[in-house]
């Protein structure tokens, strides 16, 4: 059976409190812009037209081209992303927690020969979602592709950046099993029908309360499932 799994990082494969995250994130970057004396109402200003730019990038340019475009007028903020990356987005991991099962799971597919792609939206540079990647407890090589904004035209949750995988690994949508926690990202425009799929509810994000109609398990239930069928 010539199945491809994708699955998301944060909150399925990488144990996350996300509004923690998202705290811990934006307040870590204004402690880092404060430190170089920066303008921090005019950072984020440019810093929210780059993420604009790219969940609206049209599939012209890579995310990163879209971003850096973005915010060109800004001086050195790529620059200073590169920099903040390195030294200080290590407090995002107060947020997180490594779950055994996602270990499991990827061990033991890997073990079958099962094709793995890491399927998260392409808003980071590779290198750190290669350190999220590491907080889960795996490696950026237990993974045939991974989605950055380096090699991406389009982010979640549009049906365009699941195609564009595809298109790059040259699959079908058919010979894909997705799996992902959050229900408006990962199931968005492409639907719970689009590929074979299920919904880990460990770290599940349903801001809209829809309604689920697929397996929704924790990932150690996910991981009976696969030893029993894979």
């Amino acid at each position: 059976m010539n199945k491809t799994f994708f699955f998301d990082l944060d909150g399925t494969l990488l144990g996350m409190d996300q509004d923690k995250f998202l705290g811990h994130y934006f307040s870590s970057i204004r402690e880092y812009i404060e430190e170089y004396k920066h303008d921090y109402k005019i950072f984020f200003y440019y810093l929210e037209l780059g993420i604009k730019a790219m969940l609206n990038n049209d599939g012209s340019k890579y995310n990163i081209e879209a971003f850096s475009e973005a915010v060109k007028p800004y001086k050195d903020m790529m620059a200073f992303f590169e920099e903040y990356y390195q030294k200080k987005f290590i407090k995002t991991k107060e947020s997180t927690y490594v779950n055994p099962y996602s270990i499991k799971i990827i061990d033991y597919l890997k073990s079958k020969g099962y094709q793995l792609v890491l399927a998260t939206n392409p808003l980071f540079p590779s290198f750190v979602t290669n350190m999220r990647v590491n907080w889960a407890g795996l490696n950026p090589s237990d993974f045939t592709y991974i989605t950055s904004y380096e090699n991406s035209k389009f982010t979640k949750p549009k049906k365009e950046y699941f195609k564009e995988i595809l298109n790059n690994l040259e699959i079908k949508k058919e010979d894909v099993i997705y799996i992902g926690n959050d229900v408006d990202d990962d199931y968005g425009e492409m639907g719970y029908n689009y590929f074979e799929s299920f919904i880990i509810k460990d770290c599940l994000i349903n801001k809209n309360n829809k309604k689920i109609t697929i397996p929704l398990l924790s990932l150690d239930d996910f991981y009976n499932y696969l030893i029993s069928k894979y």
